[in-house]
């Protein structure tokens, strides 16, 4: 994390992306609080939900490198 806000301010960059497909231990929640516009944490249902979310927009090349195939299925009603 602390790399993260290092690379955000040294490069000028308006916000850092931490994605990680474990989990996030207790002490990066509390460093994003102190962090909140520079930082967003993604775990891996976040950055599924988005790509997903936004497949459809990307651009050809995106879509070339990461081939995804839209399928249906029935639902089960709860």
């Amino acid at each position: 994390m602390d790399k993260l806000l290092g690379a955000v301010s040294k490069f000028g960059a308006g916000e850092g992306l931490f994605v990680s497909w474990g989990g996030f231990k207790s002490n990066a929640q509390k460093e994003l609080a102190e962090s909140f516009f520079w930082v967003r944490l993604w775990t891996q249902k976040d950055l599924l939900e988005q790509l997903f979310a936004h497949y459809d927009h990307l651009d050809e090349d995106w879509k070339a490198e990461l081939p995804l195939k839209r399928m249906w299925t029935v639902a089960v009603q709860e």
